[in-house]
């Protein structure tokens, strides 16, 4: 999951369809684009995703603050069966602190882990977070589950190995640049595990295991730190 600024109700929305184009248009410029689950830039068939299931309610089914964006897969293994999860645009829900995900295999489940205290009030949001993302990262218990699981891997495996990419060529030339170019070099590496980035919660999670890694881009944000001092 990814936090989101939430921008207000559109003062264009005068229609009672909430996939009218002002609304879908303005959800994808806020959740940048992005399967609020799943993290997928540019899937096909999109879906006007209502956080708290609505079941016939109109009131929730045409609340600005309950309408999110997602992709058809994660929206149909949602489907009314959640309704108590953390919120991406809830400032105090740190989804990108309490949810953990890791890319290891093409064939392996990705896992998804829950690091919210246990003792915190909302580690039960947490959890049932986790078991959704988990269930849209990896159920194929369809025909369709399975094509959709498949696209959807495959799109991981291009970011994430574009990625790894980036970390050879950023370790084969570290010892030729001068320190602006370090600087540069890992504000572009950062850049991709902001929350407008596709499966930026994938390329957090790769990093945080990667210590050689992350330990340069350490240095480098002290050496920026120092200069700008």
């Amino acid at each position: 999951m990814f936090k989101v600024s939430k921008s207000s109700r559109p003062t264009d929305w005068t229609t009672k369809d909430y996939r009218d184009p002002v609304v879908v248009k303005q959800l994808k410029k806020d959740f940048y684009g992005k399967c609020y689950i799943c993290e997928q830039k540019h899937f096909p068939n999109l879906n006007v995703e209502h956080f708290i299931p609505h079941l016939d309610d109109e009131t929730l089914k045409l609340d600005w603050n309950n309408l999110y964006y997602a992709c058809s897969r994660c929206n149909s293994i949602k489907n009314k069966y959640y309704d108590d999860m953390l919120d991406c645009c809830n400032e105090d829900h740190l989804v990108e602190e309490w949810i953990k995900v890791y890319y290891r295999m093409p064939d392996e489940d990705i896992e998804v882990i829950n690091t919210c205290p246990n003792r915190h009030e909302y580690h039960t949001k947490a959890e049932t977070s986790k078991e959704l993302i988990s269930k849209c990262f990896n159920n194929a218990n369809s025909g369709i589950q399975e094509v959709s699981k498949e696209d959807l891997r495959e799109k991981i495996f291009e970011v994430h190995n574009d990625f790894l990419i980036l970390r050879r060529e950023f370790f084969k030339e570290l010892d030729n640049w001068q320190d602006e170019d370090k600087i540069k070099k890992a504000d572009e590496i950062k850049h991709r595990l902001k929350s407008h980035y596709a499966f930026s919660a994938i390329l957090r999670g790769y990093l945080e295991k990667d210590t050689k890694w992350r330990n340069a881009l350490e240095e480098i944000e002290q050496l920026k730190l120092q200069q700008s001092a």
